[in-house]
């Protein structure tokens, strides 16, 4: 039998704004850890445009009930600034997915997707050290799963984005980490690597497709597709089909929604709290 919340005068709200807010995940992944653990806090969803992030953020933080802000498209590099205090990721990458108000109404960004990522490949994670990586995607959770990529010693990442600002900004801010130039621009048509990640919208749409050969894939690739969580993309079929190992958007949620509650919570950010019992893998 699923626990139950009981919501009360006691009980405290993690807000999460984004705009639109329909498609979120986190109430629905969070609540009911949040009611496992004995945890009396709810998150709740609000639609927030960004000419009124600054005005609503402003109001909230005001609540001595608010336990935090999480933040989704479009709002997580304008939150960063918003910020009284941010996590050493979060600095680096320049953007924040959730915040902790503490009891004195201080806000302290952090940034869980990178991490999120990483956890979310859980026995292969170890095949992420020495590998050569090719990242499609050079913004938002692109940028976040890059930064963690350097702390798990991979050889070379290899960055495609339209954008190529967010291509050079990406790669410096993983060469910056590394100490050494291990990111860059990669090469057209890119080449087939160790680890694929698909870190932007393309593959949702049925009339596009990834500037990769997926033919040439071979078994030994690992393949991750972040923007898929509720169906299969083209490339996580021609990596299933190849016998590749895959992983999707669910796979780094449900990691980095573990990270967000205990932070919510009252935990500095990257550490567990003792006896906190998480839900297991569905």
């Amino acid at each position: 039998m699923e626990p139950i919340q009981n919501l009360d005068g006691n009980s405290r709200i993690y807000a999460v704004f984004g705009d639109p807010v329909s498609q979120v995940q986190t109430p629905h992944l969070i609540n009911p850890l949040f009611a496992k653990n004995g945890k009396n806090c709810f998150a709740v969803p609000f639609h927030v445009t960004p000419p009124m992030l600054g005005k609503t953020w402003s109001v909230f933080r005001e609540f001595s009930n608010l336990a935090g802000i999480g933040v989704t498209v479009p709002h997580k590099v304008a939150a960063f600034h918003l910020c009284d205090e941010v996590s050493p990721a979060a600095q680096a990458v320049g953007a924040v997915n959730s915040i902790q108000r503490t009891l004195d109404g201080r806000m302290i960004g952090a940034l869980f997707d990178g991490v999120g990522f990483v956890n979310g490949l859980g026995k292969h994670r170890s095949r992420l050290h020495g590998a050569r990586v090719l990242l499609f995607g050079g913004g938002g959770a692109g940028r976040a799963i890059a930064h963690a990529l350097v702390d798990e010693g991979i050889a070379a990442l290899n960055i495609v984005d339209l954008d190529s600002d967010a291509t050079d900004f990406t790669a410096a801010l993983v060469n910056t980490a590394a100490g050494c130039q291990l990111a860059g621009p990669a090469k057209e048509p890119p080449e087939i690597c160790d680890v694929i990640i698909n870190a932007t919208p393309v593959g949702l749409r049925s009339n596009a497709r990834l500037p990769v050969n997926l033919e040439a894939l071979d078994p030994s690739v690992l393949v991750a597709d972040i923007a898929s969580l509720d169906r299969q993309t083209e490339l996580l079929k021609a990596a299933k089909a190849k016998g590749c190992m895959t992983s999707n958007g669910n796979d780094m949620l449900r990691a980095q929604i573990k990270l967000i509650a205990g932070f919510a919570t009252g935990a500095p950010a990257g550490t567990e709290i003792s006896g906190y019992q998480l839900l297991p893998e569905e």
